[in-house]
């Protein structure tokens, strides 16, 4: 459990948005302008890692749409990995702040720390099967699409979770901040 007092005892302020910063201008690159992303989503939306639950023929018939853009796609599954390191950081980050400054670290919630790992391992798989697939080494049907879409809802699961308790921890320690700031000395 080095991990998680290592993770509360480096949190601050800096590091949150240090880490906040870089996953929303990477987030901008890899999402939001016009690029690999936004190409193979425009080819086969809805592309298999944005479903959640088991959808019937999924990611075949995400695969048939792509065409010309499977390369895109493939590209962006490598393009998909940072982001989901600077997403587990920044989870990270947020998490342990609002356990070292809410005096939390002791508690059970600490090992709220570990829904980023799991977001950033289930990425990794999901990611790696859907470029497997997408580039035709392995069947896109039966154990590998199955084995694809159990990550793909465990990866949905630990980032929703993840991203909800980040926010709760960063609204807690603005708000404890915010306490001490205002508190008369005595």
């Amino acid at each position: 459990m080095k991990f998680i007092s290592r993770s509360i005892e480096k949190a601050g302020w800096v590091k949150f948005l240090v880490s906040f910063i870089l996953l929303f201008a990477y987030s901008y690159w890899a999402f939001i302008r016009p690029g690999f992303w936004s190409r193979a989503n425009d080819a086969a939306a809805p592309l298999p890692e944005t479903l959640q639950g088991f959808p019937e023929g999924e990611p075949a018939r995400a695969f048939a749409l792509l065409g010309e853009a499977t390369s895109d796609y493939l590209i962006f599954q490598a393009v998909d990995i940072p982001f989901a390191l600077l997403n587990a950081v920044m989870i990270i980050a947020a998490i342990g702040l609002g356990l070292k400054t809410l005096k939390l670290a002791g508690t059970p919630l600490r090992f709220l720390l570990i829904l980023p790992l799991i977001l950033f391992a289930s990425e990794i798989v999901e990611d790696a099967l859907l470029f497997l697939m997408a580039a035709d080494y392995i069947a896109d049907t039966g154990a590998p699409a199955l084995t694809q879409q159990i990550m793909t809802n465990i990866k949905g699961a630990a980032g929703m979770l993840g991203t909800v308790c980040a926010l709760a921890a960063i609204i807690g320690a603005g708000v404890a901040w915010l306490v001490r700031l205002f508190r008369k000395p005595a």
